[in-house]
């Protein structure tokens, strides 16, 4: 999709500080599954170059919403998590046929990106100490009233679940493959559903490549359109499931260094990683199916791989009921 200069001109020119702005190259950002972004240099502009994210009608993290997504940047600004500045938000779908914001442009790396000698040896504390500032963020603050707040823990689980469901229905193959494994998966992830801890603040995806570096700190974090009120564990597991994806060996998720390194930084005890590992490959295994149907391509993850964890990660969170 070609992005239409002149119309995203006009429009920015009525935004503050931007009235005699004039762009320049326009180039869209490659390598994600969110939201279309793309990066534009200004002339003439407070900023040398910005964001602009275009909203999904589909796609494997469905429903999209660009101006929450812009909300939860804006009110992240009053915390000591560092974020793209918004500039400014446009919620009609007549100037380029969906809603869109534009963000500041952080000229960064992400973690993925970077070599430890480049990123510096203390980048996966930052990282991790990173994730635990967003779990402690004061969600019950006016500025973040605008999103849902469940009544439980247990019933913010069900929640995310229920989401996953509704996209595993609609992605072809997902319900059917290997005789019904996903919504064996679902089952018994309803069942054991975890009740206790606390809400806290969740990105949502808590992914490397969402993690910007620079001179060995953390200088941004984006990609906030799955941030909700929920389980803190359930971040924690998305690691745990791309590790054991990429390679890491099959073992205690209790005790993975992530997971042990974030208990020392935030002073907590992580229990019942069992469960949230394998709800994430669950999930994992659901976008396989939504990235085949909405790319016509392999995602960068085998699903005989994926069966494989998946099957081990609900035979250790049966046993690990019965103990």
């Amino acid at each position: 999709m070609m992005l239409k200069k002149q119309i995203v001109e006009l429009w920015l020119r009525k935004q503050y500080g931007f009235e005699k702005v004039v762009l320049g190259d326009v180039s869209i950002v490659t390598g994600g599954a969110s939201n279309s972004t793309w990066k534009i240099e200004l002339e003439n502009a407070p900023v040398k170059s910005i964001a602009l994210r275009l909203q999904r009608e589909h796609g494997i993290f469905e429903p999209y919403s660009i101006s929450r997504e812009a909300a939860i940047l804006s009110a992240l600004q009053g915390t000591d998590i560092p974020v793209p500045f918004v500039f400014g938000v446009e919620e009609g779908i007549d100037l380029l046929g969906a809603p869109f914001f534009v963000m500041e442009w952080v000229d960064a790396k992400h973690m993925g990106e970077v070599d430890l000698h480049e990123a510096g040896p203390n980048i996966f504390t930052a990282f991790v100490e990173t994730v635990g500032r967003i779990h402690k963020i004061d969600w019950k603050l006016p500025s973040f009233s605008f999103i849902d707040v469940p009544d439980s823990l247990e019933t913010s689980n069900l929640r995310e679940l229920a989401v996953i469901e509704r996209r595993m229905r609609q992605f072809p193959g997902a319900e059917e493959a290997d005789g019904g494994l996903l919504p064996h998966t679902l089952n018994v992830l309803k069942k054991y559903v975890p009740s206790d801890g606390v809400l806290a603040f969740c990105q949502g995806d808590i992914n490397i490549h969402n993690y910007l570096v620079r001179t060995g700190k953390i200088v941004s974090v984006v990609d906030w359109e799955q941030a909700r009120i929920g389980d803190a564990r359930s971040d924690l597991g998305q690691l745990i499931a791309l590790s054991n994806l990429r390679g890491a060996s099959f073992s205690d998720p209790n005790k993975m260094p992530f997971v042990s390194l974030y208990e020392d930084l935030n002073n907590v005890s992580v229990m019942g990683m069992e469960y949230f590992r394998a709800r994430w490959l669950f999930e994992l295994g659901v976008i396989y199916y939504g990235w085949r149907h909405f790319n016509e391509s392999e995602p960068w993850f085998q699903w005989e791989l994926l069966k494989e964890l998946l099957g081990l990660a609900l035979n250790s969170l049966e046993v690990d009921r019965f103990k």
